[in-house]
């Protein structure tokens, strides 16, 4: 993922445009048999034609190309400026603007979301967003449950105030830095089982068990911060300071 180093990393009112059941959308356009493949059930047909595409190139090649012409038509036809393309993704775009003309591609790019706030990492390879109701978390490495409600927390602030901004972006670091919740600071890897970093030790594999009598001031918990909220907080201070 590489958001475009042309936008600014804190935006309002973003849309989020894909094709649907893409693969599938495709190979029933150009009239090829599909009746084999589980339509009303998106894993089990993502993987049916994932294996197709493996033991057949020229209809992964298809896939890709088609998939990247109709993108391609959508950008070209609405006049779609490089510094409105936020994030082009392999089957979908998100621009700071809706799509108004309609082009002559038989399979359309729906709006799948429209993004209320939209926050880039510093380095541009991650984002987290929110619709008004639910938040979408990309590119984020080794998340867990826990971390998220800091981002949803982030995502809640009012940012139509500067001073507010501030005093929130204080107030959750100041809170991470003081929890008590060992949970917080736990990732998951299997049943069981949490990665935790600690100051005096590093990375250490624990179970439930141990979790329940892990006391937090031997979290290194600078290391959270800086791997998972500093790359967001560090783009808000950037925009609004």
């Amino acid at each position: 993922m590489e958001i475009n180093k042309d936008c600014r990393l804190f935006l309002k009112d973003v849309y989020s445009y894909d094709i649907k059941s893409c693969h599938y959308t495709i190979l029933e356009k150009k009239g090829l048999d599909v009746s084999w493949i589980d339509k009303t059930d998106k894993l089990k047909r993502n993987i049916q034609i994932g294996k197709w595409m493996a033991k057949n190139p020229r209809i992964s090649s298809l896939l890709r190309n088609v998939t990247n012409s109709i993108i391609d038509d959508y950008i070209t036809k609405n006049n779609l400026k490089p510094e409105e393309i936020i994030l082009r993704q392999y089957d979908g775009i998100i621009i700071t603007r809706t799509l108004k003309e309609i082009t002559n591609q038989s399979i359309p790019l729906d709006l799948r979301t429209m993004f209320q706030i939209f926050i880039s990492s510093f380095n541009r390879k991650m984002y987290i967003s929110f619709d008004g109701v639910s938040e979408t978390i990309k590119g984020v490495p080794f998340r867990y449950k826990e971390m998220d409600k800091i981002y949803q927390k982030i995502l809640r602030i009012n940012f139509l105030n500067k001073t507010s901004i501030f005093r929130s972006l204080q107030r959750i670091k100041t809170d991470f830095f003081e929890s008590k919740n060992p949970s917080l600071f736990c990732i998951p890897t299997s049943e069981g089982k949490y990665n935790i970093f600690l100051k005096e030790y590093g990375q250490v594999e624990i179970s439930k068990q141990t979790l329940k009598i892990l006391s937090t001031i031997d979290i290194d918990k600078k290391r959270y911060f800086d791997f998972y909220i500093k790359p967001f907080t560090q783009s808000i201070v950037s925009e609004f300071l």
